[in-house]
């Protein structure tokens, strides 16, 4: 029972192993193949969940991991197609503020107060869709899957960008009435 009860979380493992492979690619400028990675990656992103929840093989480290690996999936991406000049500054500083603002708040609340559950909101969860769907239409973009209509790419990010500032704010938001009512 017990390597059942690992096996999501093995498969999330194996995801995260292929970040640097992801990142690499990114990095040589073969955008193609980083497609291919990430869709490989987000395969094992659902597979995870549905073993977990097919055979109620649900764990608290699970629970934990699955949404560090989609974050650590985010910066890996993020900083990569920042450094392949795929998307902008001021995108990225976008999305890393908001995640540094959320931890930070998230930080203080469990030093000062006895408050230790963090439930993603769905503004938040649909923030982390955005932005990987941002993120794949870069590659797509500069894998030359959109010929010339660069304009697509710049839309997603102002949205991403828009989007991910707001779920920033209603993080707060909702911190503020968690805390003082």
């Amino acid at each position: 029972m017990r390597l059942a009860l690992a096996l999501p979380s093995a498969i999330t493992f194996t995801r995260i192993l292929f970040f640097p492979y992801l990142a690499a690619e990114i990095a040589a400028g073969h955008f193609s193949r980083a497609v291919v990675v990430f869709f490989l990656i987000a395969v094992t992103d659902s597979v995870d969940g549905w073993v977990a929840r097919r055979w109620n093989l649900q764990t608290r480290f699970g629970a934990v991991l699955d949404p560090i690996a989609d974050k650590l999936l985010l910066v890996t991406i993020y900083l990569s197609l920042y450094g392949a000049g795929a998307v902008p500054q001021w995108l990225v500083g976008i999305i890393f503020g908001r995640d540094i603002a959320i931890l930070m708040v998230a930080g203080a609340t469990i030093l000062l107060t006895d408050i230790r559950d963090f439930a993603p909101s769905k503004w938040g969860k649909l923030s982390t869709f955005v932005q990987i769907f941002t993120a794949c239409t870069a590659m797509i973009w500069k894998a030359g899957w959109l010929g010339d209509i660069w304009w697509i790419a710049w839309a997603t990010w102002v949205v991403c960008g828009c989007w991910t500032a707001a779920s920033g704010f209603h993080y707060l938001y909702l911190w503020k009435r968690r805390i003082w009512g």
